[in-house]
């Protein structure tokens, strides 16, 4: 809970709650006896990035933070070290550690530690005003895989203005009915390839019309480099996965088709250095993995022989 937090002046901390429709209101009675202010605001239903950017909007802090319903902090001097980070004024963005509570096939609690992740809001701090001054605002079209699209273009955007904190303050709990729970963890992003397709096309138009350069190509090379190593593991292989398999492959000629030239500008020692990332990620899975064919083979091959998304169903 927040109240556990230590070290801190709960005059300086403050919660909005945004309910993404009235009907999920809870009783002014659940907020009272906290020491710190809370604030409940309720929106027509529209999913997560509305309900963001909506709290986003209400917020007069200098730093925000988002956090799920369902997750907590995991340090009790979680906030203390956010405050100290922020009481050196040189920063617009800082990243915590955090954990992941995930359960396997017996029903066994483990615990995943993330200590580099630059996609998932959780455990990540930033400042209001560079928010506000970038135009750095969730994507409203996305519903699932928005926190991609946000955290990279902030974490893009800060530069030298960013900085770690290597304690774990944010932990990510188990909840089996969430969006990500629902799917069995081995077939979420099989589940969800458009959603992330879909991510991938906002980020890469944003960093387009923005101009910069740089970070188009790197994005266009990391979803090619990414998607390859995802079509290599097992479960996207199996017979009972062919379908969803077939469509991923459509979505993946599509984007490949509106971004192509740019993975060409990408020079072969950076398109080595975001596959020796993603290669390892995915061994370290310990999947079965099955490297039958090169990047570039596998580029060819869909390109000759699968029928792209069209882009009026692409809906970014």
């Amino acid at each position: 809970m927040l109240a556990l937090q230590r070290d801190i002046n709960f005059e300086d901390v403050g919660v909005i709650l945004v309910n993404d429709g009235e009907e999920n209101e809870l009783p002014k009675e659940c907020f009272e006896g906290y020491p710190y202010a809370v604030n409940q605001m309720s929106i027509p239903k529209g999913g997560v990035s509305k309900a963001r950017n909506a709290g986003l909007d209400a917020s007069t802090a200098d730093w925000v933070m988002f956090c799920d319903f369902d997750d907590c902090f995991q340090s009790m001097f979680g906030l203390y070290l956010i405050f100290c980070g922020m009481a050196e004024d040189k920063y617009d963005l800082l990243m915590a550690a955090f954990t992941e509570e995930t359960v396997d096939e017996k029903g066994v609690l483990h615990l995943v530690s993330h200590e580099d992740d630059t996609v998932f809001v959780h455990g990540k701090v930033m400042r209001r005003q560079f928010l506000l001054d970038n135009d750095i605002r969730f994507n409203p079209k996305l519903t699932i895989h928005e926190d991609g699209f946000f955290n990279v273009l902030t974490y893009s955007l800060a530069k030298d203005r960013r900085t770690k904190i290597n304690t774990s303050i944010y932990l990510w709990c188990w909840n089996d009915n969430s969006v990500v729970r629902k799917s069995k963890s081995e077939d979420f992003v099989l589940d969800t390839y458009d959603h992330l397709m879909r991510q991938r096309i906002a980020l890469t138009e944003e960093y387009i019309k923005r101009q910069l350069a740089e970070e188009t190509v790197l994005t266009v090379v990391k979803t090619v480099v990414d998607s390859y190593y995802d079509f290599q593991q097992h479960e996207w292989q199996t017979p009972k996965n062919k379908a969803k398999r077939e469509r991923a492959e459509r979505w993946f000629c599509a984007y490949l088709k509106r971004y192509g030239a740019f993975y060409q500008k990408a020079s072969l020692p950076q398109i080595g250095r975001i596959a020796a990332i993603s290669r390892g990620r995915v061994l370290m899975t310990n999947k079965m993995f099955m490297e039958t064919e090169t990047i570039g083979q596998f580029i060819t091959r869909l390109i000759n022989t699968v029928r792209p998304i069209p882009l009026e169903e692409q809906n970014v």
